[in-house]
């Protein structure tokens, strides 16, 4: 086999760098004959308009909380009676946040039975205890027990006032008590604008069921009064 000369082989090693340096080189890329508006580019010899740019997504980790609504609840009231003033219908910040419900529904009417409730009359004849003392309950302690009955009294037009309108006036009170510190019998005597809505035949058993301390004495005729504002 015959050698190829140096020079012969070293001519062949540059060709082959040369053929090699060709291939690894990409095919030029046509230009656009124009040049292109701001906002476009030259893609394979034509203008073609740049896509947006998407804005940045911002992401703090926290995700938002929906706020619930606020329901302002207005808590109303009846008027007090004497001596125990008049509650505002709403207080300052009496607000509470809550789901929306429904209007709550009152249940039936139904009146206080007073049916068996003797009315108290000033000329129904007493039968006297001779043997009995001479001993009245105190004005003191008559107060007391009043105070006792008025609230009771008052949570009576409270209701009244739930299922419609109830005016303002006075509750005229006469009882009769016995020794025994137990009312025999009692009327309530009501404007128009209180003989609503159950208020009387209520008061007169709020009084009629009250227990009144015992004294050694004959029965005695007692009246007070409850206004309402």
């Amino acid at each position: 086999m015959g050698e190829h000369p140096p020079g012969a082989r070293f001519a062949r090693l540059v060709a082959l760098a040369l053929v090699t340096s060709f291939a690894c080189e990409p095919a030029p890329k046509p230009e656009c004959a124009t040049p292109c508006d701001p906002g476009s580019s030259c893609v394979e010899g034509q203008c073609v308009v740049d896509a947006p740019a998407a804005p940045p997504v911002t992401d703090d980790g926290k995700k938002k909380k929906k706020r619930r609504k606020k329901k302002r609840v207005r808590r109303t009231t009846a008027a007090s009676a004497a001596g125990h003033g008049s509650e505002p219908a709403t207080a300052p910040g009496d607000e509470v946040e809550e789901a929306e419900t429904p209007a709550e529904k009152l249940p039936p009417f139904v009146p206080v039975d007073d049916r068996k409730i003797p009315q108290f009359s000033s000329d129904k004849t007493q039968t006297i205890d001779l043997e009995a003392g001479s001993e009245r309950p105190s004005e003191r302690v008559l107060d007391q027990h009043f105070a006792k009955i008025t609230p009771k009294i008052t949570d009576c037009v409270i209701t009244a006032s739930r299922y419609g309108d109830v005016g303002s006036g006075r509750l005229a009170v006469q009882l009769r008590l016995l020794p025994s510190g137990k009312v025999e019998s009692v009327s309530v005597k009501a404007p128009a604008s209180l003989s609503v809505w159950g208020i009387v035949p209520c008061a007169r058993k709020a009084v009629f069921d009250h227990r009144f301390p015992g004294y050694d004495g004959p029965s005695v005729g007692v009246d007070f009064a409850v206004d309402v504002d």
